[in-house]
């Protein structure tokens, strides 16, 4: 946060955020913190880092910096997300589960659009590029094919 004093720097409190990091952490941070209409260079945004392996079951293992590591391993051996879920719980001392994993997961991935919605963004702010839909894309000369509907209800769990 900067200002007149210019920028300070604040630990994350531990209780509050406890198991978070990365995507999640800031997700979190910006999300409860920073007013969701504040000018992007505005005193009250808030630049947010946040180094370390874990955050917030896609958007988990993607927070967690582990998505090119071990992606492809749980897609051939499932077992190995339960090794995932394993490391994440013995690095923040949480006893999670696969199913509290997802839900952190989800939790993250609605964060995002809710601040985006406070901003002041709608569902057209959330398209894609009209080219998308008209111009084919080589080598199998195909449009993309997913309705605007269809995108919407994604976060529909």
């Amino acid at each position: 946060m900067g200002g007149e004093g210019g920028p300070q720097f604040n630990e994350v409190p531990i209780g509050e955020y406890a198991g978070l990091g990365g995507r999640a952490l800031t997700s979190a941070i910006v999300s409860k913190e920073v007013p969701a209409t504040c000018h992007a260079l505005g005193s009250e945004n808030k630049l947010v880092i946040a180094p370390g392996m874990l955050s917030g079951t896609i958007a988990a293992i993607d927070s967690t910096g582990m998505c090119l590591f071990i992606a492809f391993a749980i897609l051939d051996q499932p077992e190995t997300f339960q090794a995932l879920v394993d490391i994440i719980g013995a690095y923040t001392g949480t006893d999670f589960t696969a199913d509290g994993i997802t839900e952190l997961g989800k939790k993250v991935l609605t964060m995002e659009p809710d601040f985006n919605a406070r901003a002041g963004f709608t569902k057209a702010h959330d398209r894609l590029p009209d080219y998308f839909k008209t111009e084919a894309l080589p080598p199998h000369n195909v449009t993309f094919g997913v309705t605007d509907e269809e995108l919407d209800k994604v976060f529909d769990w």
